[in-house]
């Protein structure tokens, strides 16, 4: 997988030019009256974030008997943050998990398995998540949320809920899907000849995956959907250290929402992370429901949750990038 320097470029530019509409317009950025303790406070909450993810995927690792390690889990999430927030609709988070595992030493089913499991016990979450937001969306005044957001929530988590046993049953539209995604993957391994020989081994890797392993797995492995939620509380909670840190007058309820609506949707967004979109969305939205937004809230928020992890997970993607080629 080839990553170039300008794709970093985009969202740091698309991100910058946002946050400084926010300053030029707001002119209240002021550093010097904030209560640090929250800052501090916010900090170790993203880094119990990021040491969540990585507990996630080391546990996945040794239940398959395939022990990748802490450090080794750490930087494969970050190759995901990195490669989903230079991409268009997040869809280099995918491939780039897909990689890292593979440049660590796994071979191309365990990798396979892995970030399959991880992608559907994430999704799976996301749609728990989307379902109880959705409801809470209907006590909102604003009517865009009462109505859009929630029915675009609850499709999202029902629809999840359907495309997975879809997928991964054994009734016979299931299968056709199936057969459909294996053709799709003939077409890129004949269309692009340079990394067909990837492609050809992922395919193989798919059809070897039986589709009473993933179920089985699924049931077998539901303890592990405490960590994902415990996770899931790490990054939601995170806004309140920023409100409490700037002295905002918005509401931890709010706050709250806004990053879920946008952790949720960010993998919708044509921009690269949502770069400029999620940040005009945060205003959008906590003017809407607050009546009162804030360009420190958005700026702090975002750094932690997407500039942060896109700066890190630049440096270690280059460096498993760099090292040897896929066998």
């Amino acid at each position: 997988m080839r990553v170039r320097f300008w794709q970093l470029l985009v969202p740091m530019i698309l991100g910058g030019v946002t946050f400084y509409y926010f300053v030029y317009r707001d002119r209240k950025i002021n550093l010097g009256e904030k209560n640090y303790v929250w800052i501090i406070w916010g900090s170790i909450v993203i880094l119990l974030w990021w040491i969540s993810e990585a507990v996630k995927l080391s546990t996945l690792s040794r239940n398959i008997g395939v022990n990748i390690g802490f450090l080794n889990s750490l930087k494969v999430i970050f190759t995901g943050f990195f490669l989903g927030g230079i991409t268009a609709f997040s869809i280099g988070t995918f491939p780039g998990e897909y990689m890292a595992l593979l440049k660590i030493g796994l071979d191309y089913d365990d990798a396979l398995w892995i970030v399959s499991v991880r992608g559907i016990m994430n999704g799976i979450v996301k749609s728990i998540i989307a379902i109880i937001f959705a409801v809470f969306l209907r006590t909102y005044n604003n009517h865009i949320l009462r109505e859009i957001f929630y029915k675009i929530f609850l499709a999202y988590g029902l629809g999840i809920f359907l495309a997975y046993f879809i997928i991964f049953s054994k009734n016979i539209y299931a299968i056709k899907i199936r057969e459909l995604i294996i053709r799709g993957l003939v077409y890129l391994e004949k269309r692009y000849a340079k990394i067909s020989r990837h492609i050809y081994r992922f395919r193989t890797a798919l059809i070897a995956q039986s589709e009473k392993f993933y179920i089985g797995s699924l049931y077998s492995w539901l303890p592990l959907f405490s960590i994902y939620i415990v996770s899931w509380i790490l990054l939601l909670s995170f806004p309140i250290s920023i409100v409490k840190f700037i002295g905002a007058n918005i509401r931890f309820t709010d706050a709250i929402m806004a990053q879920a609506i946008f952790c949720i949707t960010q993998s919708y967004m044509p921009t690269p992370g949502g770069s400029g979109i999620i940040e005009l969305g945060y205003d959008y939205f906590l003017r809407g429901v607050s009546g009162v937004s804030s360009a420190e809230f958005i700026m702090f928020l975002r750094l932690f949750t997407f500039y942060l992890p896109l700066l890190i997970g630049g440096f270690v993607t280059f460096s498993i990038i760099n090292r040897r080629e896929i066998a």
